[in-house]
């Protein structure tokens, strides 16, 4: 009831002061014509009749877009709702002609009819107009609020259409994530390193804590360093020697919010790719910087660089592709490449500091 009385005021006020530009617009010409024709200033209490006529029909004016919304004038009902706006305007005329002429009678305001009948002619053409005005604006409100509502209506729906997708695929990304994970415990099982395994299960909760404890499709970059950080430590525990990894990037580029999983499949192509394959000790960097509005993403490893080819055929990879797709459309870069030194996977995407989709 409260918000309904707010509404009506505010409607009101729009009213007012909507009707007080067009008095002053209305009146305005005549003081000026008088000054370019040298003629003596006509009285103010000719601007306060236009004012006081023009505030009736700010009075009318919410009633009347009321009426537009209820009785709109469309194809199949122009004429039966036709006729509630020629009986509306006909009441709007009896109902605001008399204190009009009232007021200019009072103010005796030169240059109008003195008696009553050339009064409500006059009167009465203006206010069908004016009427006729109310009614056309009421329609433009109209359907300006209806296509807002339907571009409204179509962006949430693309939104939540866009979260089904990824949501489907970030789905698809967690059984092959947990299969790798159990599959490196397993390999530490099976050669009798028992305080391995048993530290590479811990590492595992980790992981898996922080998959369930947050479940937004987008995240922050510290995040996600956080969560390839502890993969990194998992897999050290079956590489041992073998593997040492680095992770840089600047604090300020860490409040940025990336896809979830944007860089484990990374990691792990790298470490399946790069590092696997060789009985040397194998290094892996991952680095974040930005450029410009573009935030930069790169895995980098000193393997043979096996991970380059066809990175499309699998699951990881294929899955961050669509992603980062789904959300960046042609705005983003997932490139594999080899530089002699090993295998670079970059990943490009617009930096935001807020989600992009609802969490």
């Amino acid at each position: 009831m409260r918000n309904t009385s707010r509404s009506m005021l505010q409607q009101l006020g729009i009213a007012f002061g909507a009707w007080t530009i067009v008095a002053a617009v209305a009146y305005a010409r005549i003081p000026l014509q008088a000054l370019a024709q040298g003629r003596t200033l006509p009285p103010m209490r000719g601007a306060f009749e236009h004012l006081v006529s023009c505030w009736i029909w700010a009075l009318f004016t919410p009633a009347i877009l009321w009426l537009v919304r209820r009785y709109p004038l469309d194809r199949g009902t122009w004429a039966k709702n036709g006729a509630v706006h020629l009986a509306a305007a006909a009441a709007t005329v009896l109902i605001g002609a008399p204190p009009s002429y009232a007021i200019t009678a009072l103010l005796d305001v030169p240059g109008h009819a003195p008696d009553l009948t050339t009064q409500i002619f006059a009167e009465s053409f203006i206010d069908v107009f004016s009427y006729a005005a109310l009614v056309v604006l009421g329609h433009a409100l109209a359907y300006y609020r209806e296509s807002a509502e339907q571009r409204l209506r179509a962006s949430q729906l693309e939104t939540r259409l866009l979260s089904a997708r990824m949501e489907a695929l970030e789905a698809r990304m967690h059984p092959h994530f947990l299969f790798n994970a159990l599959n490196t415990i397993s390999s530490l099982v099976r050669t009798g390193d028992a305080k391995a395994a048993t530290r590479a299960v811990a590492r595992l909760g980790d992981l898996l804590r922080s998959l369930l404890l947050d479940d937004g499709q987008e995240i922050p970059l510290s995040q996600e360093l956080e969560f390839v950080g502890r993969y990194l430590e998992l897999e050290q525990a079956r590489f041992g020697d073998r593997l040492s990894a680095r992770i840089e990037a600047d604090p300020a580029v860490t409040v940025a919010f990336v896809p979830r999983l944007v860089l484990q499949p990374l990691v792990e192509n790298a470490l399946r790719h790069g590092i696997e394959p060789s009985s040397d000790p194998g290094r892996i960097e991952v680095r974040a910087s930005r450029s410009g509005d573009m935030l930069e993403l790169e895995v980098r490893d000193s393997g043979a660089g096996g991970g380059s080819s066809q990175p499309s055929t699998r699951t990881g990879l294929a899955n961050t592709r669509a992603r980062l797709e789904q959300l960046y459309g042609d705005r983003h870069e997932l490139i594999l490449s080899s530089d002699g030194k090993g295998t670079v996977a970059r990943v490009v995407i617009p930096f935001h500091s807020r989600p992009r989709l609802p969490q």
